[in-house]
């Protein structure tokens, strides 16, 4: 008898198990390296996928807030998508927003992004005629006519930045150029590869965030109209540099905050260091927020970060219309 139940017993045990599916989803993990850009009455919100996505393709949720997440007062606009960018509208010109990304399956929503705040019109405008051509290498020289407007808040550079695909909602990004000061009107994409279609935008980045991206995205062929002399090289371009990086950097977790450290860079080729600019970028290298310094100081922090989200830190040395290469990035996870 003792042996029949024991067999029952696992005989039930077998068909629960087998009724159970292999593959059920989990909530997914918070959207990263979330970009806001704003325009006169929008924003233009990017982001990149989940580390975790539950095991099911993701809707995501853009949401624009009022005051700082995280908060029990509603949501002012958002705008939802499986891609991963989208555009919302109907903002007020000059007025701080909030912005934050979810990510949902059938096993509910994630947690929220880390929150960037934007102040659309404030932050500037973009740059326009913005065009592109490659050389024989896959090199791409952006080029545009600075904004007439550059916003209230400090000018920080341009950024030239290659997609592989046309829209805001569609297409990864793949390379990137920064170019300083305001009357900056090229840079140029190193590391494409040939015989691509890249589609190029350019925004003006400022102390009160990014400007709308410049529109349509220009379209580029990489390769396609080679010469065999490659394009030279703009005074202010930042892609591709002889000028050695910051030294012995060094990144300190503080409560929702790093504190950043370095010593002047041993390859100046006789030129000063008029600032320093210590960012916040993606694993890959895109750069999401910063701290600048002058010449003489070799510290900053940066604040208003994620509690154990890691981070990963830079330091670029700026001198007239070129930068030094860019340290190695630290991974550093603020303190609660």
């Amino acid at each position: 008898m003792k042996r029949k139940i024991i067999f029952l017993f696992l005989t039930l045990s077998l068909t629960a198990f087998a009724d159970t599916p292999s593959h059920a989803a989990s909530v997914p993990s918070a959207p990263q390296y979330v970009e806001a850009m704003a325009g006169g009455t929008q924003v233009a919100v990017t982001w990149d996928a989940p580390s975790s996505t539950g095991g099911e393709s993701l809707n995501y949720t853009a949401r624009v807030w009022t005051v700082p997440p995280p908060t029990s007062s509603p949501v002012f606009a958002s705008c939802s998508t499986t891609g991963l960018g989208c555009v919302i509208g109907g903002l007020v010109s000059g007025t701080a927003y909030y912005v934050d990304v979810i990510a949902s399956n059938s096993a509910g929503a994630s947690g929220p992004s880390a929150m960037k705040p934007i102040s659309p019109g404030n932050a500037g405008s973009p740059p326009t005629n913005v065009t592109a051509s490659s050389d024989s290498s896959g090199r791409v020289t952006v080029k545009w006519t600075p904004p007439t407007a550059l916003g209230t808040g400090q000018f920080a550079w341009y950024t030239a930045e290659a997609f592989t695909g046309s829209e805001v909602s569609a297409g990864a990004y793949v390379s990137y150029c920064t170019a300083d000061p305001a009357s900056a009107t090229s840079c140029f994409i190193s590391g494409l590869k040939l015989g691509v279609t890249y589609y190029v935008q350019v925004r003006t980045v400022s102390s009160l965030g990014s400007s709308y991206p410049s529109t349509p995205r220009f379209k580029v062929f990489t390769g396609s109209s080679a010469s065999s002399t490659p394009t030279p090289k703009p005074s202010t371009s930042s892609s591709i540099s002889t000028l050695s990086a910051p030294q012995s950097v060094k990144a300190v977790a503080l409560s929702k905050s790093v504190k950043v450290t370095w010593k002047a860079p041993k390859a100046t080729d006789g030129k000063k260091v008029l600032y320093y600019r210590a960012g916040i970028y993606t694993k890959s290298g895109v750069l999401l927020s910063f701290c600048k310094t002058r010449a003489t100081l070799f510290t900053c922090t940066l604040p208003k970060l994620t509690p154990k989200v890691t981070v990963y830190i830079g330091v670029v040395a700026l001198y007239s219309g070129v930068e030094s290469q860019r340290s190695n990035l630290i991974a550093v996870v603020p303190k609660p």
